[in-house]
């Protein structure tokens, strides 16, 4: 293998990338996770305290980091991806920032492997679930991914493996005490200052409430409409053992957003004009209410039965009234 006429070659090794193939959705994750990697290095490494946080982009830190896809080929069996600058390198007098951050990214995935609680260089919880993006390939029969760094006359070469996948997700879920699993789709969420959560829809059971961080949002948005899997510590009323609320430590996407889409679709009665008021024949239509064919049906509902006391009650209440502003 020659990636010499390349600044980075990406080599993917398994069933589901043989042969130079590779599924389009499945490429564009895995360039725009990649993406998020190299910009998320980039700015811990310029001094944010917090990768995820919401704000402004850097213009500059992303233009700097534009790379273009100049080649997809094929080895046996594996697909390679070479990839090399976009801009020339006498635009961008910090161009040894670009190989700085390449190279903190892809060291930093051996590195976090090691037994220690400290997080390598450059990175922080908002790389580490920039490369656990990357590493859903593994779920997809992708069984190892190398990288290769030509910007020296060895080339840097690291291995990504399903072992260092693993170690990611513990590294972002922290400690195993008390922790709980949901699987569901996350179909609303409240993002308000003062308590921020979310609702699970689990395929079987009553919905669970997620509360969530300020750094998580961002995930939180991202993961909208999707099964999802929640990763969390369980809340549980001592009485029932039914779990109220968990606070969220994990969240891993189990789909594509455009799978999603398709799985809920917006019915008809949904799609209106906010500014259009409905006839009541049109509301009864939405609500499923129909005529009534027997009046028969309508007997014993109001005013009820004779003997309801429901006079008397009003009456003490009337005369209440009548004591409450004479006195007694």
């Amino acid at each position: 293998m020659n990636g010499k006429t390349s600044l980075l070659t990406l080599i993917l090794e398994g069933r589901f990338v043989r042969s130079g193939r590779i599924a389009v959705s499945q490429l564009s994750e895995l360039l725009s996770s990649l993406q998020k990697v190299f910009y998320r290095t980039g700015q811990v490494l310029l001094g944010e305290t917090d990768s995820i946080r919401k704000g402004p982009k850097s213009k500059q830190l992303k233009q700097l980091l534009e790379l273009d896809l100049i080649e997809i080929n094929h080895g046996s069996p594996s697909t390679l991806l070479r990839f090399d600058r976009r801009a020339e390198p006498s635009l961008f007098p910090e161009e040894d920032f670009l190989l700085h951050i390449l190279e903190t990214a892809l060291t930093g995935i051996h590195e976090v492997q090691e037994p220690s609680d400290v997080l390598p260089r450059g990175f922080d919880r908002g790389v580490l679930l920039a490369w656990r993006d990357v590493g859903r390939l593994f779920q997809k029969e992708v069984y190892s991914i190398t990288f290769e760094l030509n910007h020296r006359p060895s080339p840097l070469q690291v291995q990504y493996t399903p072992q260092a996948f693993q170690v990611i997700q513990q590294r972002i879920q922290g400690p195993k005490t008390h922790l709980t699993t949901i699987e569901g789709r996350l179909l609303m969420a409240d993002f308000k200052e003062e308590g921020m959560r979310l609702r699970v829809h689990p395929p079987v059971g009553d919905p669970v409430v997620c509360v969530f961080d300020e750094e998580q949002k961002e995930e939180v948005l991202e993961n909208l409409l999707r099964r999802v899997r929640i990763i969390g510590e369980a809340l549980s009323d001592p009485e029932t053992g039914k779990i109220n609320r968990v606070r969220i430590h994990d969240i891993e996407p189990l789909e594509e957003l455009t799978e999603a889409i398709e799985e809920i679709p917006l019915a008809p009665a949904e799609v209106y004009d906010f500014w259009t008021s409905r006839t009541l024949k049109e509301l009864a239509q939405m609500q499923g209410v129909q005529p009534v064919a027997n009046l028969a049906t309508l007997y014993g509902t109001w005013p009820g039965e004779r003997n309801d006391s429901f006079e008397e009650f009003i009456q003490e209440l009337r005369q209440g009234n009548v004591i409450g502003r004479h006195g007694s």
